[in-house]
């Protein structure tokens, strides 16, 4: 068997089931996937052991069928704690021209005061729903502008902190890297009346650019910067 370090496995987690997929990029449909029931649910803490030993034995399964190992993938959550929360933040200045700086400072400023008033929910996406900038109001990002006043509206997708916990504990005792966590009640609004079962493909949608208004979150795993500092990726795109 050979290794596979690339996004193209995805994992779909409800309450009740997790599916394990490849995805064809080329085709965009999955090759082959395999899920199996969560006895009770994830929330119950005594079922840990018992869902861990269920995920091996599908991944393995899934592994025989592909011949490769399975060494990362992304991971679509549907919960009942799903949250969408607007959040406002607002900058001014003398004048200065609107690039990548002062939407990444933004963004970050408002993550950290949400985390900060908010202990219980982990953000995984962040949206751009409005640019305000000098009391003109901008659906997408206007370029090259010179601005003294800027607010930006900014819409954030979330989960129950525990959760996302369990998932990451659940997925690092398997040995294999989260690349993105997503949730499926926001990811499914982009997949155009397709049918998602196994709530992989719609996080194959979104991660590919369904929403062209939601900045990338990356994970930094660098010493100096910590395990989860964001990092803004929104204009290379």
């Amino acid at each position: 068997m050979s290794n596979s370090k690339n996004s193209n496995f995805y994992f779909g987690i409800s309450e009740k089931k997790i599916y394990v997929c490849f995805i064809d990029n080329g085709k965009n449909e999955f090759k082959n996937s395999v899920n199996f029931d969560i006895p009770d649910n994830l929330n119950n803490n005594l079922n840990f052991k018992i869902i861990l030993n269920l995920l091996k034995k599908n991944i393995r399964k899934l592994e025989k069928k592909l011949d490769l190992f399975i060494c990362s993938g992304n991971i679509s959550i549907q919960s009942e704690s799903y949250q969408s929360i607007v959040f406002s933040v607002k900058d001014i200045f003398d004048e200065r021209e609107l690039d990548k700086e002062v939407i990444t400072k933004l963004i970050r400023g408002a993550m950290q005061r949400f985390n900060n008033f908010e202990k219980n929910l982990t953000i995984l996406h962040v949206i751009i729903k409005k640019y305000i900038v000098d009391n003109k109001v901008y659906n997408s990002f206007p370029d090259c502008k010179k601005f003294k006043k800027i607010i930006l509206e900014l819409e954030f997708v979330c989960l129950n902190k525990s959760l996302i916990h369990k998932v990451k504990n659940l997925f690092n005792e398997c040995k294999i890297d989260i690349i993105k966590i997503v949730s499926y009640d926001y990811a499914k609004k982009f997949l155009d009346n397709i049918k998602d079962d196994t709530l992989c493909f719609s996080a194959y949608k979104i991660l590919n650019g369904a929403n062209q208004s939601e900045v990338i979150l990356t994970e930094n795993t660098s010493e100096k910067q910590g395990l989860f500092d964001k990092i803004f990726n929104f204009f290379d795109n």
